[in-house]
């Protein structure tokens, strides 16, 4: 009886051991912008001016997406991303981060309308979220797990069935 009582104490402190070493190693991670990163927070508004913060989003995965009304690419990204957004916007959320910057603010309310845009958008109206992510080329995605952390970045439009399968395969 002593043995067992050994071995599962023995246990208990392995597993609370290693449950710390994942603590402080989260907890030491960087801001930044590479996989394994914390993504950088930011917030912007959306169109209604309501903010939206980025760190207020943890507790599930985050795709952020740069795009632009006059980028092409981003364009045909658009049906997937609001396909992807009905599917699993109870599970996951989307952040996608228009560009105003580069493309007016009055072309955004027709565009919505065109490709039947539910999501939510938040405008980058100074840029800085660009240069703070270092956007070179849109569209650009960021997938982030339920902690901050980055995981995954994709550059060009995304389909549908990416949106799955790298969300499927999230901690």
């Amino acid at each position: 009886m002593k043995k067992i009582v050994a071995i599962v104490l023995l246990l208990g402190l392995t597993g609370y051991g290693i449950w710390q070493a994942l603590a402080a190693e989260q907890q030491n991670r960087k801001a930044g912008l590479a996989v394994g990163d914390i993504a950088y927070d930011f917030a912007l508004k959306t169109p209604e001016g309501q903010q939206i913060r980025l760190s207020d989003l943890r507790g599930k995965p985050v795709i952020i997406n740069f795009w632009a009304t006059w980028c092409p690419p981003c364009q045909k990204e658009m049906p997937d991303i609001e396909k992807f957004y009905k599917q699993y916007k109870d599970d996951v959320e989307l952040l996608s981060v228009h560009l105003t910057s580069q493309d007016r603010r009055e072309n955004l309310s027709p565009f919505m309308k065109k490709y039947g845009l539910t999501f939510p958008i938040v405008m980058d109206e100074k840029g800085e979220v660009l240069k703070l992510y270092n956007i070179q080329t849109i569209p650009t995605t960021y997938i982030i797990d339920r902690q901050g952390v980055i995981r995954k970045k994709v550059i060009g439009p995304m389909t549908y069935k990416q949106m799955q399968d790298i969300i499927s395969r999230l901690p």
